[in-house]
């Protein structure tokens, strides 16, 4: 006889393992990106572009003198142009805006969150506190690394959803 069952609309398929309940708390280490990408503060906006586009990330840590200091996002960048620089239309002033410094866009606040955490509190963190990255520190305080609202959705996914 069949497990199977037609899903209710809107139900998410889960993955036989977790049909009990949700996975035993996975941590963030499991999930972040152990990789920091990191920039200087007084980098220009399109160098920052440029990194995040040659290492396929859509954030980077702000380092100044050795401590991080920041975290800037594509995002952040984004909201000093204009769509049409998305388009590959930059106009003078999208040009110019590009010439700030990250120090000017960059978040100086920085929430982090121990690599111990579960993707729970880092899921809240991150809904509470409107933000898309969390660096990662580890028991002594230094960084280890970054988990983003990506990392946690895919992990989700890999947790509920079937394997194909």
């Amino acid at each position: 006889m069949s497990a199977h069952r037609d899903l209710v609309p809107g139900e998410i398929p889960v993955s036989p393992a977790y049909a009990g309940g949700p996975p035993a708390h996975v941590t963030v280490a499991a999930l972040m990106s152990r990789s920091l990408i990191t920039i200087s503060p007084d980098a220009h906006l399109w160098q920052a572009r440029a990194t995040m586009s040659s290492h396929g990330v859509h954030h980077l840590v702000v380092r100044d003198r050795g401590k991080i200091v920041g975290i800037v996002s594509d995002r952040d960048i984004a909201h000093r142009l204009s769509p049409a620089t998305a388009r590959g239309v930059a106009t003078r002033h999208e040009e110019e805006a590009m010439q700030r410094r990250v120090l000017q866009v960059a978040h100086f606040d920085v929430v982090t969150i121990p690599g111990t955490a579960t993707v729970e509190d880092a899921a809240a963190l991150i809904l509470e506190r409107n933000i898309s990255a969390l660096p990662v520190v580890d028991e002594s305080g230094e960084y280890v690394g970054i988990v983003t609202s990506r990392d946690l959705l895919r992990g989700l996914l890999a947790c509920v959803l079937p394997a194909a």
